[in-house]
Formats: structure tokens, C-alpha cells, sequence
């Protein structure tokens, strides 16, 4: 449950909207923080800048294309504000699944703040801790490394205890052999692993590993088998490198920043959540950990 907390930096960056112009005509407003009003009720410039946020609009946009833009978004809050009042005016805001749909919006919205806040607060990498990093991880950056692997994608098991069968299992026939056993889907295919993008704690294990270990990670909603077949240098210089220490960095300090000051209250606070009976979630089990090598260690 504490791992919501270690999500990537959340970049959302703002488009901001100027006041409106001097204008004249018709259903025009007055210029200001207000955009447009709806039913007698405003639509602010903040408003609008939130439904902007995220929008990834390329840096060099044109006022053109920027104005296009705005008024496209700003006409999705009008549409949606016609619709919302004519849901009210039929009382579905005062049912239960619109009051339980908005307590979890409103908790959702508070997360995403809290990671925004605490992101906020990680300073940017100096070129010193840059070069440092890159000298001290030359497996990602002068010696970046790039393995080729034999890969089976599988359901992950109901009971995860299950996957304590496939530890022992030496070769990837072995393996796709006990998954038709069990009655699993799965996908077996080649695939590659490039430690510059791979998950950090994945690659530090995976780089002690034994060329002829076997690896069975979680990814997502299945379980990933793997076995390196073979392995390419393909330095990672410039300002490729760069970018890439840097985020790397950023990471690293918004995850300590996290294990410092958010999980402690994290703990604690579940530590006195009481469960009904069947309700409660399953303990962690050692099988359930990854990545772990299924043989050779």
C-alpha cells in the first residue's frame, strides 16, 4: 500500500492563461479572472488553467494555436457545466453513488497534491552529483548494458505460494512445461532489457545474477519469466546521459524524501486499521517478492 507514494515525479506543469482582451460585443463579459458564465454561474481563469494541466502542449506553440487550444478547453468546461446542472436539477447529486464517487475523487485529488507538494521540494541535481552518479553506475551510462532475453509472460496465480514450484527450475522449457501444467496463460517471446530504462532495483539484481539464472518478476496484472541469452555494450553518453542521471537522481531524493516523511505516518496509520472478518488483505508472502531468481542461486 506504501508503494502509491513511490510513484515517478509528477511533472504537471500549468499553461497559463492570460486575462481576456479588450473586447466588444455581443454575450462578451468583462475582462478578468472570469472567462465565461454558465446558468449565472463563473468560470474562472484558474479553472480553465487546471483543465489545461497536463496537457503536454508542445514548448514552441504558436498564439494561434495556444488560443485554439484554450478556447477548445475552455468550451469542455462549459459542456460539462450545462450537463452537471441539468444532473442536479434530476437530484443525482444527492444519491449514494454520487456521494461515494465524489469522496473518492476528492481523496484522489489529495493524493495527487500531496505527490506534487513533496516533488516540488526535491532540488534539482547539481552537475557535480550528475558526473558522480554517471562514474559510480557505469553499467548504465559508459558501460551501459543491454541483454537480450528469453521472456514468458504469465497469469499471475491466485495463490502466489504457487510460484515457489518454478524456483528450482533450470531452463525456460522447464518452465513454459509447469505453466501448461498448472493450466496458466502465458507468452513466450525474445525481448530486451536495457538497464538505462529498466526499473533500478530490478537491474542492480538482475547485474549480480548468473548468466544462467532465471528471473520471475511482477509486472502489472502477470508474472515475467526471463533468461539472458546475451548482452550488448552500447555506451549511453551526452546530453542523453545527462537528462537520463538527473531524473535518476530526482527519483532517488523524492523516494528518500518519501521514506522519511510519509511513510512512518503511513505505517502507523495502518496499523490501526481494523478489518471485518474476510476483509483484510493477504500477508505478504516471500514468494510474492521480486525479482528472485528461480534457479542457480
Amino acid at each position: 500500500m506504501r508503494k502509491i507514494f513511490t510513484a515517478a515525479l509528477m511533472a504537471g506543469s500549468a499553461l497559463l492563461v492570460s486575462g481576456c482582451g479588450d473586447k466588444s460585443g455581443a454575450g462578451e463579459i468583462e475582462k478578468g479572472q472570469v472567462v465565461a458564465t454558465v446558468n449565472g454561474k463563473d468560470i474562472t481563469v484558474h479553472e480553465l488553467n487546471a483543465e489545461l494541466q497536463g496537457a503536454q502542449l508542445p514548448a514552441n506553440l504558436g498564439a494561434d494555436q495556444r488560443k485554439q487550444v484554450e478556447q477548445q478547453a475552455l468550451q469542455q468546461v462549459v459542456n460539462r457545466r450545462i450537463l452537471a446542472d441539468i444532473a442536479r436539477e434530476r437530484g443525482l447529486d444527492k444519491t449514494p453513488m454520487f456521494l461515494l464517487q465524489e469522496r473518492r475523487s476528492e481523496e484522489s485529488i489529495l493524493v495527487q497534491m500531496l505527490q506534487r507538494q513533496m516533488s516540488s521540494a526535491v532540488k534539482q541535481p547539481t552537475q557535480t552529483e550528475v558526473a558522480t552518479f554517471m562514474a559510480q553506475n557505469p553499467d548504465i551510462f559508459a558501460e551501459r548494458k543491454i541483454f537480450t532475453v528469453d521472456q514468458i509472460q504469465f497469469q499471475t496465480p491466485r495463490d502466489p505460494n504457487v510460484l515457489r514450484k518454478y524456483q528450482p527450475l533450470k531452463t525456460m522449457d522447464e518452465v513454459e512445461a509447469m505453466l501448461k501444467q498448472d493450466g496458466l496463460q502465458y507468452r513466450r517471446a525474445p525481448a530486451n532489457l536495457d538497464v538505462a530504462r529498466a526499473n533500478p532495483e530490478l537491474v542492480n539484481q538482475v547485474l549480480k545474477m548468473n548468466r544462467e539464472d532465471i528471473f520471475i518478476i511482477p509486472a502489472g496484472q502477470v508474472m515475467v519469466a526471463n533468461k539472458i541469452t546475451d548482452t550488448k555494450v552500447q555506451p549511453l553518453t551526452g546530453n542523453e546521459a545527462q537528462q537520463l542521471a538527473t531524473g535518476m537522481l530526482q527519483q532517488r531524493k523524492f523516494a528518500d524524501l518519501i521514506k522519511r516523511d510519509l511513510e512512518p505516518k503511513v505505517k502507523k496509520a495502518e496499523g490501526e486499521v481494523k478489518y471485518q472478518a474476510g476483509f483484510a488483505p493477504p500477508k505478504k508472502s516471500a514468494a510474492t517478492g521480486a525479482p528472485a531468481p528461480a534457479a542457480g542461486k
